[in-house]
């Protein structure tokens, strides 16, 4: 059952970052196309430095996201076996689930700062 459950992850994960990829490129597209009201002067193409950008900043933030819901399972499932024997470990949990949640934050704020040099 552990294999079967591992190969349907690795399935969402591949399929999160396919969409994730081919959400930017249809933006990229979009912003490429569109003209400014003041007129095609004023309109900011999009270039291949960008879209390399838009890309590594889709990419931390799935990764970063993956990787902290594969630290929150194993905070999970070993912080409800330490509540079992233990009910005083709750608080300490709690960190550990923060610390995890962290890695996510990191990568939004990768992604915030990269999408904010183009």
């Amino acid at each position: 059952m552990k294999m079967k459950t591992s190969k349907i992850a690795l399935a969402l994960a591949v399929l999160n970052i396919v969409v994730m990829i081919a959400s930017v490129s249809v933006v990229a597209s979009i912003v490429a196309s569109n003209t400014n009201t003041l007129g095609q002067e004023a309109a900011k193409q999009l270039t291949m430095a960008d879209a390399i950008a838009l890309v590594g900043a889709a990419i931390g933030l799935v990764g970063s996201t993956l990787a902290a819901g594969i630290a929150l399972r194993g905070v999970a499932t070993a912080g409800f076996a330490a509540m079992v024997e233990n009910p005083e470990t709750k608080t300490w949990m709690l960190i550990m689930g923060g610390l995890a949640e962290g890695i996510a934050v990191y990568g939004l704020l990768l992604a915030i700062l990269i999408l904010g040099k183009i």
